[in-house]
């Protein structure tokens, strides 16, 4: 019976179709399984994400279980922090767009007035017609902008009866949220005792090339998860201390909202720079001014000193790879690519280096 399997199993198709039919019963099964696996993914994301954290504990001779305590203190004061701050900001915002026609109006008088300043100006016979269809280009662009906002606004309000489904959604994602943290502890008190179990699950003569790739994603992880936020933390800093300087309301809190969102490299900086300008613009247009030059500062001191100098010495990527590794990952896989992007483009680079670089392939062809 054995040896009949065998010659069966020589043929080709045979191969090709029983592979199908395994990656279609793995499809199916991930396919139906996906809700509970993208919990259990999420809570060992965030634990290896922690984990080098706690290895920093464990190198000041704290037991590990007091680490990860130290690390879960510090996630629930960043949390409450950040919702302090942005209630406060989102209460400010509110304020502002109530003045915000008052602040406008000098803008919209000097615009109505502009009609009346260009047909004051002589024009040339030659330019009148270019000039008249210059216009009704513009009536037109105008007119196809205000039916697209009104479109926009009609299926917004169209939405108002999905509010019930909205909050359904709301609450169940809060749920696996709160399952995927507190499944998270567990991950981040075992984590070195599951990877030493995993690595048996390889045949033993590939466990010392596991172990080594194992470590040098590690490393490139770890490097990078400290150099990030020590950046977000430099970042978030400059960025509040200048706004303070200038004179902007809730300095403060801008400058822990670009320090938060700078986890993600390159993005602080942009995600806070327009709360910040609309804040700066109850004081006028130098105080808008001046918090933009805060923000191209606090942009350039990140991409051209900090960013190379910190995060780049750990993962030793270049800027500009850096930044597609980011677009590439969020475009695919969301916030978890977004944030794992740099990473995964180091371990890349470790093993195009230490690896494709070194074998017979790359050498000989």
């Amino acid at each position: 019976m054995r040896e009949a399997f065998a010659r069966v199993w020589e043929n080709p198709y045979v191969r090709v179709l029983v592979y199908l039919l395994l990656f279609f019963l793995l499809y199916r099964f991930l396919a139906r399984t996906w809700p509970a696996l993208s919990v259990l993914l999420t809570a060992f994301t965030f634990a290896y994400l922690a984990h080098p954290v706690v290895r920093f504990f464990e190198g000041r001779r704290l037991p590990r279980a007091l680490g990860v305590v130290l690390v879960y203190l510090l996630l629930g004061l960043f949390l409450g922090l950040a919702s302090f701050l942005a209630a406060q900001t989102v209460l400010e915002l509110t304020r502002l767009a109530q003045e915000l026609p008052r602040l406008l109006e000098p803008l919209f008088s000097w615009l109505l007035s502009l009609p009346d300043r260009a047909r004051a100006v002589p024009v040339p016979e030659a330019l009148k017609p270019i000039l008249a269809e210059a216009s009704r280009g513009l009536q037109g662009l105008l007119q196809g902008f205000l039916e697209t906002l009104v479109r926009w606004l009609q299926g917004l309000l169209a939405q108002g009866g999905n509010l019930l489904g909205f909050l359904t959604s709301l609450l169940g994602g809060v749920f696996q949220l709160l399952t995927a943290l507190a499944l998270s502890i567990y991950f981040l008190y075992d984590l070195p005792r599951l990877g030493r179990a995993a690595l048996l699950v390889f045949p033993e003569p590939y466990q010392p090339l596991v172990a080594e790739l194992a470590h040098k994603l590690d490393r490139s992880v770890g490097g990078f998860v400290r150099g990030q936020l020590l950046v977000a933390f430099l970042v978030g800093l400059l960025v509040g201390v200048g706004l303070w300087l200038v004179g902007v309301p809730l300095a403060a809190s801008l400058g822990f909202l670009a320090g938060v969102f700078n986890l993600i490299p390159f993005v602080g900086v942009i995600v806070s720079g327009v709360p910040a300008l609309l804040l700066a613009a109850t004081g006028g247009w130098v105080k808008v001014l001046l918090a933009l030059l805060v923000l191209w500062l606090a942009n350039q001191i990140e991409g051209n000193l900090l960013g190379p100098l910190i995060v780049g010495r750990a993962t030793r990527l270049h800027p500009v790879t850096a930044i597609a590794a980011i677009l590439l990952g969020a475009t695919l896989f969301g916030l978890w690519g977004a944030l794992l992007g740099v990473p995964a483009a180091a371990f890349l680079k470790v093993l195009l280096e230490d690896y494709y670089k070194a074998s017979r392939f790359y050498r000989e062809g």
